[in-house]
């Protein structure tokens, strides 16, 4: 088991990227650094530890292996883009107390101690992210989102309206040039962790 962080962000940052990554699903790699904050700071909160983990929208599975590094009980990695599949399983090959589902975030009806999740920002399809947004919250008594600091005010009211927000950090994420409407070789971006509690 990780107990330091700094650990954590280095295994992390070995981990298979994505496979044909899609721009339509804003698939970009969350940094290590961020997702090891990220799964940090719940595990602080007494939120990954001997916990059920649903992490929703897995891409490659890099919120999944921090959640099952710092012990959680059983963790549910789910993303709706087949093409992962193989990157999250070779991901997380080395942990047993795991399932992958390929699937919508609609098709999971039962709930979890913790929700983990990156979600799509809304910036290719507009508001495509908040029906997965509005979703996570029934499945989760914590809830962990990673989003765009410029979204910050809709997310707020967003968020207020499902669940108690516990704490808002921003952080600093680079974005590679991965498609072909970018024009930087990196870009930086400033992101919001949001910790909630569900109302549900």
């Amino acid at each position: 088991m990780t107990f330091n962080k700094k650990n954590l962000e280095i295994k992390l940052s070995k981990l298979e990227p994505f496979n044909f990554p899609k721009n339509y699903l804003e698939q970009y790699p969350t940094e290590s650094s961020v997702a090891a904050g990220l799964v940090w700071q719940a595990y602080l909160e007494g939120n990954i530890f001997k916990k059920t983990i649903l992490d929703a929208g897995a891409g490659t599975g890099i919120l999944s292996y921090g959640a099952l590094s710092l012990g959680c009980e059983f963790l549910t990695a789910v993303e709706i883009d087949n093409d992962q599949k193989q990157v999250i399983e070779k991901n997380l090959s080395s942990f047993q107390n795991k399932e992958i589902i390929i699937d919508n975030i609609s098709s999971i009806r039962r709930r979890f101690d913790t929700v983990l999740c990156n979600p799509p920002f809304g910036a290719v399809r507009r508001d495509a992210d908040i029906p997965f947004l509005e979703r996570i919250f029934t499945l989760g008594n914590s809830v962990y989102i990673i989003h765009n600091l410029v979204n910050d005010e809709f997310m707020t009211k967003l968020v207020s309206e499902h669940g108690e927000i516990i704490s808002k950090n921003t952080v600093k994420m680079g974005i590679p040039m991965m498609y072909s409407h970018h024009t930087m070789e990196r870009k930086n971006i400033d992101l919001i962790v949001y910790s909630v509690r569900s109302f549900y």
